[in-house]
C-alpha cells in the first residue's frame, strides 16, 4: 500500500510517498480502504514534534485521525461489518494508534466505527467525525447541557471543533452565542448562531451578555476563572486541552456553583451513527479547502498559519 509518512519530528523536508506492507485486521478489527480524511490539531503537533503522545513512535509515521471509507476485510469472527460496507470514524489519540488514514488502508477497531450514510460523501463524513465527536460528547455529556432552554457560549468558531460544535449544540437545542475573530464570526453567522460576540474586543467579558449552562472553549483559549461569573448554578466550563490552569480551575470550582471538566474524544458507534443520523438530516460540515493527500504539506502549511475556516480535507482515494 502506498501512504503519505513522516520521517522524524519537525520534518522540514516533509512528507514521503512510501510503499509499505498492507496491514491485517485481527480479532475485532477491519480494514478500511481510504477514501477521505482532514488535517486537524493533533496532525499539526505531532508533525511538528509539539506533542508526541498522540500517536505511536514507530517512524516512517502514517499520520490522519479522520477517516471514510468502505471495508475491505474483517478479523476473525467479524459479524458486524462485511466487505464493502461504507464506514467512517476516527482512530484514537494516542500511542495506541500505529497507522493512520493517510495512507491507503488502515485497520480500526469494529466497535469504533460506523455505517456512513448512503446520503453523505465521504468528505462530510471524514470532516465530521472527531469535531463532531468533540463537540457532542463535550457539550452533552460533560457540559451536562439540559434538555430545554439551554443557552451554550462556544469559542473557536473558525476552526474545525468549534464550527461543528455549533451545528451539535443548535441540534441539541440549545441557543447559542459565538466568540471569534470577525471572519469565524461571519462563519458561525452562516451556521445559525443566536449571538456574536468579537473575540478582539477588550471588552469581550463584559459584551457576553446573559449566563450560560455550557461554555464549550473549543479554542482552549481561556480559563473557569475568566468566565465563572457568566455560569448559571451547576452550569460548566469544558476545555479540550489539559493545563496547568485547568487543573487549578479544577481545583478552584470545588467551592463554585459550577462545574470545570475537559472532553478526551473516544470514539464509539452509538456516538457516530447518531452524527451520521444527524448528517443525513441536513448538518452540513463547513470544509475550508480539499487537498489531494499528497499535498500534505499544502495541508500542513495552511493549518499552522491559521488561514483556514472549518475543517481541512484530505482526499486520499483520488490522492494517490
Amino acid at each position: 500500500m502506498r501512504a503519505m509518512t513522516l520521517k522524524h519530528y519537525g520534518a522540514k523536508d516533509g512528507y514521503f510517498l512510501t510503499d509499505l506492507q498492507t496491514p491485517e485486521p485481527k480479532q475485532g478489527e477491519v480494514r478500511i480502504k481510504v477514501h477521505a480524511s482532514a488535517f486537524g490539531p493533533a496532525d499539526y503537533k505531532v508533525s511538528r514534534g509539539i506533542v508526541k503522545f498522540l500517536h505511536a513512535r514507530n517512524f516512517p509515521i502514517v499520520l490522519g485521525y479522520d477517516f471514510s471509507g468502505v471495508v475491505d476485510a474483517t478479523g476473525p469472527s467479524e459479524g458486524r461489518w462485511k466487505a464493502g460496507d461504507n464506514v467512517f470514524g476516527f482512530l484514537p489519540y494516542g500511542p495506541s494508534n500505529k497507522r493512520g488514514a493517510f495512507g491507503e488502508f488502515l485497520i480500526a477497531r469494529a466497535d469504533q466505527i460506523a455505517l456512513r450514510p448512503s446520503t453523505i460523501s465521504h468528505a462530510q463524513a471524514a470532516a465530521a467525525a472527531t469535531a463532531g465527536l468533540t463537540a457532542m460528547q463535550g457539550i452533552r455529556d460533560q457540559g451536562r447541557i439540559p434538555p430545554r432552554d439551554a443557552r451554550v457560549l462556544i469559542t473557536g468558531v473558525s476552526g474545525g471543533v468549534g464550527s461543528v460544535a455549533i451545528l451539535v449544540a443548535k441540534k441539541l437545542g440549545a441557543h447559542v452565542t459565538a466568540i471569534g475573530s470577525q471572519r469565524g464570526l461571519e462563519l458561525a453567522r452562516n451556521l445559525g448562531v443566536d449571538a456574536l460576540v468579537d473575540r478582539k474586543r477588550a471588552d469581550v467579558f463584559e459584551n457576553v451578555t446573559g449566563q450560560f449552562d455550557v461554555i464549550f472553549d473549543a479554542a482552549a483559549a481561556y480559563r473557569w476563572s475568566q468566565w465563572k461569573r457568566k455560569l448559571k448554578r451547576g452550569g460548566t466550563f469544558v476545555t479540550t486541552l489539559p493545563s496547568m490552569a485547568f487543573a487549578v480551575d479544577k481545583l478552584m470550582s470545588l467551592a463554585s456553583s459550577s462545574r470545570v471538566q475537559m472532553v478526551y474524544v473516544k470514539a464509539n458507534n452509538r456516538d457516530l451513527t447518531l452524527l451520521g443520523q444527524w448528517l443525513s438530516e441536513g448538518m452540513e460540515i463547513p470544509v475550508d479547502l480539499t487537498y489531494p493527500v499528497t499535498k500534505l504539506d499544502q495541508a500542513l502549511s495552511r493549518y499552522e498559519k491559521g488561514e483556514f475556516l472549518g475543517r481541512i480535507l484530505v482526499d486520499v482515494w483520488n490522492g494517490f
